[in-house]
């Protein structure tokens, strides 16, 4: 008989591409794939072709970008997940790469090319580990400066066309309350984009070639996001495109810069647009693969679009969208290494009336098997973040419970995005623990269904999802069968102290600031109600984790191993917050695997 262990395997294996790029010349698609075990940059002939690996790094590769001008490639790399990139040159995809730097104990963001391909932007916390400062080095000579000094976090996000300014994010109150400069690269000079009193954030800009301004995918005015155009003479704002009740998530402009492509969000999945640069003449695309799609690009000759996209039963690919046709092909396929993927499930969106009558989504992933007589065993599994959303994107882990009979439910509680910044902000500093009152509600209901068994629900959570793990184990404790913790938050307090020191204030902004709200936090702790838990847990942890470092999981299982508690914990070497590589994702999982077996 397979073991769940064995059994989990194959999903496992199934590998992984991502990121597509094409390079100016429109001769190459670039993209990320793990086929060695983790993520290299690889690239094909963007006409069709075999593909080849261009690096071959030691440890996984984060993001990169063509050189606007010329055959080379920036790209990043940090050390065993801790998240300190450095900043890579590959000269061209024949050349060897070069480092740009060598701090391996700082943060450098990448930030873009200037135009003329000679320089790139950045931003690190060299100076301070508490603040990041903006940086240009020319690629060629290797001359570096610094452009600006600053408290807090802020990242380059392009040059202006000029090449003598750039546009920077800000996020010096929180990481959803931002703002847009123009920054004088040799002066220093900030002058204000898109000036806003209220919060706003946002995700993407796009400049125009012309010099008079850019674009912007933010919520600035809005509960959700949309795109707005700003005026590069006084950042005056006006709107571009707005979609009902749902979030633009990407956007491209057109070589020509007439033409704009967007992705929006619908209730998880993700649909192309396009549209004239001033928001006129909408369309959409019949016929799109189900998916969540997480970026968009013209190609080169203005034709088609490029994109990832992976669905719940789609393993990640890359495709391609021909515009004058509205036709989608695949274009790059992950390997599935001869599992079956017919079978692989996709869900239902249901949603439950909480504690106060709002209704919560959840994704519902049932087994193609019929219930047992008593009912399905059922896992929850909550999402990170907390400023995140469940996606109907592909997850090894869950069909792999839905193959065994396993319902998979997946709740975006209060605090998630995707439902607009007013369900987003629902579980801000005070209101921390009125999301374990949803996963509570979400929980009773399910736990209601004839098709479940109520006494065999667990709960799943990664990061921030650990955090719901742990309060609803000791906030609810009749209620859940099994825990799994993967590198959860216990204690709000430790947290802060210990969190990589560039992050902190975007954390403190989301949970409280521990000398205001000392007294609150020591309450949303779990680790303070540990003793109320009953059911067993798994917990697994990365030893360089700089977000929720490894000291969390650790006392949470010192505490239980003291009360005699049933409970589990897995030490990932050479990792951070989560596990890039294959056999570190087989160690985790085949564990979490055999704990289901033996608990669930």
């Amino acid at each position: 008989m397979t073991s769940s262990a064995e059994a989990i395997a194959p999903f496992l294996e199934i590998q992984s591409v991502k990121s597509p790029a094409v390079s100016p010349d429109g001769q190459w698609l670039a993209y990320l794939s793990n086929a060695t075990g983790f993520s290299q940059l690889w690239v094909r002939p963007f006409a069709g072709g075999p593909a080849r690996q261009v690096t071959a790094m030691p440890e996984p590769i984060g993001a990169f970008a063509f050189n606007p001008k010329g055959p080379g490639i920036l790209f990043t790399m940090d050390c065993g997940g801790d998240e300190r990139h450095q900043l890579w040159l590959l000269p061209d995809i024949e050349a060897q790469p070069v480092a740009l730097t060598q701090a391996p104990g700082v943060v450098h963001v990448w930030g873009a090319w200037s135009p003329d391909g000679e320089r790139i932007v950045y931003a690190s916390n060299a100076r301070s580990p508490y603040d990041m400062d903006i940086h240009v080095i020319n690629v060629t000579t290797r001359e570096a400066s610094t452009v600006f000094v600053g408290t807090g976090m802020r990242e380059a996000l392009a040059f202006f066309p000029d090449g003598n300014a750039l546009l920077v994010r800000e996020s010096l109150r929180s990481g959803n309350d931002q703002d847009m400069y123009r920054l004088e690269i040799a002066s220093g000079e900030l002058t204000p984009i898109m000036p806003h009193a209220g919060k706003a954030r946002y995700l993407a800009a796009r400049l125009f070639k012309d010099g008079s301004g850019g674009l912007t995918v933010c919520d600035q005015g809005n509960d959700f996001m949309a795109i707005r155009r700003f005026a590069a003479e006084d950042g005056s704002v006006a709107h571009l495109v707005e979609l009902s009740d749902r979030d633009i998530e990407a956007v491209a402009l057109s070589p020509d810069q007439q033409r704009i492509a967007y992705v929006s969000n619908e209730d998880g999945w993700s649909r192309i647009g396009l549209c004239n640069r001033d928001g006129s003449d909408m369309r959409s695309f019949e016929g799109q693969p189900v998916g969540v799609i997480t970026s968009v690009a013209f190609t080169p000759d203005g034709q088609s679009l490029v994109f990832p996209l992976e669905g719940a039963a789609t393993p990640p690919g890359i495709w391609r969208l021909d515009l004058a046709s509205g036709r989608f092909e695949l274009t790059v396929a992950s390997d599935t290494l001869g599992l079956d993927v017919g079978s692989f499930r996709e869900p239902l969106v249901e949603r439950f009336a909480s504690f106060d009558g709002r209704l919560i989504p959840a994704f519902v992933y049932t087994p193609s098997s019929p219930a047992p007589a008593a009912g399905y065993p059922v896992l929850f599994i909550v999402h990170g973040g907390p400023e995140m959303q469940w996606r109907p994107d592909f997850r090894a882990d869950v069909q792999f419970l839905v193959s065994q009979g396993v319902m998979v439910v997946a709740p975006n509680v209060r605090g998630s995005t995707g439902y607009g910044r007013a369900f987003h902000e629902l579980d801000d500093r005070k209101k921390r623990l009125d999301s374990v009152a949803d996963l509570r509600a979400v929980g009773v209901a399910i736990g209601a269904r004839a098709d479940v068994d109520d006494s065999r629900i667990g709960v799943f959570g990664r990061s921030y999802g650990g955090f719901m793990v742990l309060s609803a184990l000791t906030e609810d404790s009749d209620l859940w069968k099994l825990g799994v913790d993967f590198y959860g938050i216990g204690n709000f307090l430790t947290h802060l102290l210990a969190t990589g020191p560039w992050g902190r204030q975007q954390r403190v902004a989301e949970y409280g600031e521990p000398a205001v709200m000392r007294e609150a936090l020591e309450r949303f702790s779990p680790i303070n109600r540990i003793a109320r838990m009953k059911a067993p847990l798994l917990i697994v942890h990365a030893n360089r984790d700089p977000r929720v470092p490894m000291g969390q999981s650790e006392d949470v299982y010192s505490c239980l191993s003291g009360l005699g508690h049933d409970c589990e914990y897995l030490r990932i070497d050479h990792e951070g917050h989560g596990f890039a590589r294959r056999e570190n994702r087989l160690k985790a999982f085949s564990a979490f695997a055999r704990f289901l077996e033996k608990h669930l």
